[in-house]
């Protein structure tokens, strides 16, 4: 036998290699399987993992998740062998990351990640600890979440090849190649056509997909992977949807006549007159005259604004469309307590986390007098919007409404804003201070507070030289920074407050820790859990700076002449379920409205008498009500929010695009209405003309940060 002749031993070796690898091309489909199942299971985890449940919507995920799987397992079967297993590890590991970034996110901040926020993440590794703790708090889910990828590496180990997708001999490569594509572009477009099968309405699957994208809904209703191509395409196209307005008739366009009231609608002079004692008189004689002591309520409008005249200086089609839209808002006009505390120094707190569960007479009992010894709002809501904190401080100070794709705090840093309290009051003769007790850079604050006028602003790094506990203390801030104000005649304070963050822990959370032992014995026999003990705990070092500042006022010869005004910026959402819940005394977690409902506080010590405000407002009505307070000039029309206490029609909106006005409760994740009146009282179109109002006021907020439109308006240059 020749040396080179093969033996039986070779042939039968070489043939089993040969039926080893014939077995493995002919499953090299087995990744549109795969691929289509692992999606499937990861958009099902998620939702079981957020929402508890699933519903009727989930074929729209499921559906997306297969076209999904289809165009990976397509990708992955073009290439050698090894590029093929390496697109596949890397686009999974990628996807499987990202699932879990969403879901981590979501405990932490009970709202999504965008994708703007990503570049943000080395700012959140500055609260380290509280990642770790949700990460070891939620370590199952993220081990099911990691299943598909084992799962992966498993069968391609022990089973599958990444070999070119081949259907038979002949061509097989581009055979497999044109099924596949045709196969993902057929799932792509039956997955698109489905989208009717809920309807066309508002917030529907179809709507989310093909109109306004809300990333509350559609994380719920299209999908993770949906949700993230629509807001980069959102992020980058820097348009939400596109809206055009008409101009209003001219006589929308208010020119400061005399006759200002009687130019609107009757009603609205009826409406504003809050004195119980406006009788007319006639005389003696029987004449037609009148003296009537009813006050003469005015629009809150800058008079020197022709919104027919801006419209037409100009051939940008934006700035058309918006000024178009303001032409046709009516204003709020000027009430009772318009100008009370006009020249009052001010003093504004954006409080962290602070909700009115967390305030009693015991333990904050200088919250508690701020709450409710002035102006108690007692049917406020304080929706937690897309970025947390910073969109949060971005409503009360601006009173827009935030963008979901962008950081809209930051980006208004390159606008003006001539009602920005600091600018007003700077333009009347005040100096104005701007305080945050951490990190300067966080969310860009030393560009976004000077901009709105608080030309002295300081933070840890940036001029702000108190002690670092990890945590950092409020108490400790005010003692640091009153010197800089309090000789002023005068003055507007601003701060942004820390020490309220989460965690809510004895274990690292310095504030919680120091103010321990005072909040167990004042709360002792509430019988809170040591979570909520802790959140008190760390409200408290809050209360004790506001304190320390009115005794400081006081020693001045200033308390009765300044103004306090305290707003959270959300909900305390770093709680763990169902503390929340203690704390109110009745459950709120699993209502999407009662979830938000909080209080802010507006109180200076020469009130003579509480003022009870049950009128529905929220964050976003909070600086046009300091500003009428205050007796500046502003036009209402150009606010999103309004003067709670001017005759205004009432609506919250949330960032689902969910709302609430004095007449119904609208669920934009369900669709469901719920009357707070006799459904009769109700117009029939009275819902569309709501949600239309709703998308309307979103628009319009992020175009004037987006298009400068202040700049615009009052003729200053712009970088647009």
């Amino acid at each position: 036998m020749s040396r080179n002749e093969p033996t039986d031993n070779t042939r039968s070796s070489d043939k089993t290699l040969h039926s080893k690898s014939t077995v493995k091309r002919r499953n090299s489909l087995w990744r549109p399987v795969f691929f289509s199942a692992a999606f499937i299971y990861m958009e099902l985890l998620f939702h079981i993992a957020i929402y508890h449940g699933i519903d009727s919507n989930i074929m729209h995920p499921l559906t997306f998740a297969i076209a999904c799987g289809l165009t990976l397992s397509a990708l992955t079967s073009f290439w050698h062998r090894i590029a093929n297993a390496i697109t596949a590890y890397t686009i999974w590991g990628i996807f499987t990351v990202y699932y879990i970034a969403q879901f981590v996110y979501y405990k932490i901040f009970r709202t999504f990640l965008s994708l703007v926020s990503i570049g943000g993440a080395h700012d959140a590794m500055n609260f380290k600890s509280v990642l770790f703790a949700t990460l070891r708090a939620n370590w199952y889910v993220i081990l099911l979440f990691l299943l598909p990828l084992i799962c992966l590496v498993l069968l391609n180990r022990l089973k599958f090849t990444f070999d070119r997708g081949r259907i038979g001999e002949s061509n097989g490569v581009l055979k497999g190649v044109i099924v596949q594509t045709a196969s993902s572009a057929v799932m792509w477009i039956a997955a698109i056509c489905l989208l009717a099968v809920h309807g066309t309405g508002a917030y529907t699957p179809y709507s989310l997909f093909h109109g306004r994208y809300v990333l509350e809904l559609s994380m719920n209703k299209l999908g993770v992977i949906m949700t993230t191509g629509r807001d980069c395409t959102v992020m980058i196209t820097k348009s939400n949807s596109d809206k055009t307005f008409e101009l209003a008739e001219s006589a929308l366009d208010i020119q400061g006549r005399s006759n200002s009231v009687s130019s609107l609608s009757s009603d609205k002079e009826n409406q504003n007159s809050k004195s119980s004692g406006n009788e007319s008189s006639n005389s003696a004689s029987g004449s037609n005259s009148t003296e009537s002591s009813e006050p003469q309520y005015v629009p809150q409008i800058d008079e020197n604004i022709n919104f027919t005249q801006l419209y037409n200086s100009t051939d940008d089609d934006e700035l058309k469309s918006i000024t178009a839209y303001f032409s046709g808002v009516q204003p709020t006009y000027t009430d009772e307590y318009t100008g009370m505390f006009k020249d009052y120094n001010v003093v504004f707190v954006t409080a962290e986390s602070l909700s009115t569960y967390g305030i009693s007479k015991e333990a904050t009992p200088t919250l508690y007098k701020i709450y409710h010894e002035g102006f108690e709002f007692t049917n406020f809501y304080n929706p937690l919007w897309y970025h947390s904190t910073i969109d949060g401080e971005f409503v009360n100070c601006l009173s827009q409404y935030p963008a979901s794709s962008k950081w809209s705090f930051e980006e208004s840093a390159g606008t003006y804003q001539p009602y920005a309290l600091g600018n007003i009051l700077n333009s009347q003769g005040y100096k104005s201070y701007g305080y945050h007790d951490f990190d300067a850079t966080y969310y860009d604050r030393t560009s976004t507070h000077p901009n709105m006028g608080y030309t002295t602003f300081k933070a840890i790094g940036a001029g702000l030289d108190i002690p670092d506990h990890v945590m950092y203390s409020d108490l400790e801030c005010i003692e640091a920074v009153y010197n800089d104000f309090i000789a002023d005649y005068h003055f507007n304070m601003y701060l942004m407050s820390f020490s309220g963050h989460l965690p809510y822990n004895y274990d690292n959370q310095y504030i919680c820790q120091k103010n321990r032992e005072e909040a167990e014995s004042l709360l002792s026999g509430k019988g809170y859990s040591d979570e909520a003990v802790a959140y008190v705990a760390a409200q408290m070092e809050l209360d004790k700076a506001l304190e320390y500042l009115m005794d400081k006022l006081e020693e001045a010869g200033k308390l009765d002449n300044t103004l306090f005004i305290v707003a959270p910026d959300h909900y305390p959402y770093g709680l763990s379920d169902g503390v929340y819940n203690e704390l109110a005394g009745k459950d709120i977690e699993d209502d999407d409205f009662e979830l938000h409902r909080n209080q802010f506080g507006i109180w200076c010590s020469s009130m003579g008498k509480p003022v009870v405000v049950d009128k529905l407002c929220a964050s976003i009505d909070i600086l046009p009500t300091v500003l009428n307070l205050l007796g500046a000039d502003f036009d209402s029309r150009l606010l999103a929010g309004r003067n709670i206490l001017s005759n205004s029609d009432e609506l919250v909106i949330f960032a689902d695009q969910s709302f609430i006005t004095d007449k119904i409760k609208y669920d934009a994740s369900t669709g469901e209405t719920i009357y707070l009146v006799p459904e009769s009282q109700v117009p029939d179109d009275y819902l569309d003309s709501m949600i239309a109002e709703v998308e309307n006021r979103l628009y319009i907020s992020d175009e004037v940060i987006g298009t400068d439109y202040f700049s615009f308006v009052y003729g200053r240059s712009s970088d647009r």
